[in-house]
């Protein structure tokens, strides 16, 4: 909110100061001059709109660097406008200018900004889903491989935790997205570590061989990972890697 109310002053103050040279400057208040100077104070007071769709929901920094684009684009239009209109003034004071001369420029370069923009935040909102998306289909084995160092902080029998380790080790090298080809395989896979958690926690003797079967799971994973991919290549026609 702090951030917010400093933006706004921004745009106040330079709709104050742009309102004042206006005034004060000796321009002939003609139908031109009056257009041109509705044409930027719109431009300047849409500066408030362009805020808002940059930075709504920004609760985050990736979220905030996804908005600087629609406030690149809106601010540099406005500064164009801005220099346009005080041009049509000034040439207005001397030169009969008809006041659709004033209209063209000021609406194709509104047009423009308005569709810029609308593309740049389709563009923002599209990268977002793709983050929420692939956040999704790595959050099995994002977790698995927590789980698994804990585990190894855990364990104190050397053999358990040398091959507990393998597996962590594994796992960080492991493709880390998910999809409906292993979803019943993961899903046995993290049955078989809520097993071992529980054997570990109770002291059991079966830590090791449900490791092993880990380890296997995991090799078998990893060969449906490239399998699904090497099938995906076939069907778009890429070639084999």
């Amino acid at each position: 909110m702090k951030h917010k109310n400093r933006r706004l002053l921004i745009i106040a103050i330079v709709l104050v100061i742009y309102n004042v040279l206006v005034f004060v400057l000796p321009f002939q208040r003609n139908a031109v001059f009056w257009i041109a100077f509705a044409f930027s104070d719109a431009a300047i007071l849409a500066q408030v709109a362009a805020d808002w769709i940059a930075f709504r929901n920004a609760d985050s920094m990736r979220r905030v660097f996804l908005g600087i684009p629609v406030i690149k684009i809106s601010v540099t239009c406005m500064f164009i406008l801005l220099a346009v209109c005080l041009i049509l003034m000034i040439l207005a004071s001397f030169l009969p200018i008809p006041g659709w001369v004033a209209v063209v420029p000021n609406i194709l370069i509104i047009g423009f900004a308005a569709i810029a923009i609308i593309l740049a935040d389709w563009a923002r909102e599209k990268i977002e889903q793709i983050d929420t998306q692939t956040v999704i289909d790595t959050m099995f084995m994002q977790s698995f491989r927590a789980e698994i160092k804990s585990l190894v902080r855990r364990v104190t029998d050397a053999d358990l935790k040398a091959k507990l380790e393998k597996i962590s080790e594994t796992a960080a090298y492991a493709d880390p997205v998910s999809n409906e080809y292993l979803a019943e395989l993961e899903s046995t896979i993290g049955q078989k570590l809520g097993a071992l958690k529980q054997v570990i926690q109770d002291g059991g003797a079966d830590g090791i061989a449900i490791t092993d079967e880990l380890a296997l799971m995991l090799a078998e994973r990893d060969e449906k990972c490239r399998l699904f991919k090497r099938q995906q290549y076939q069907t778009k026609g890429a070639p084999q890697p």
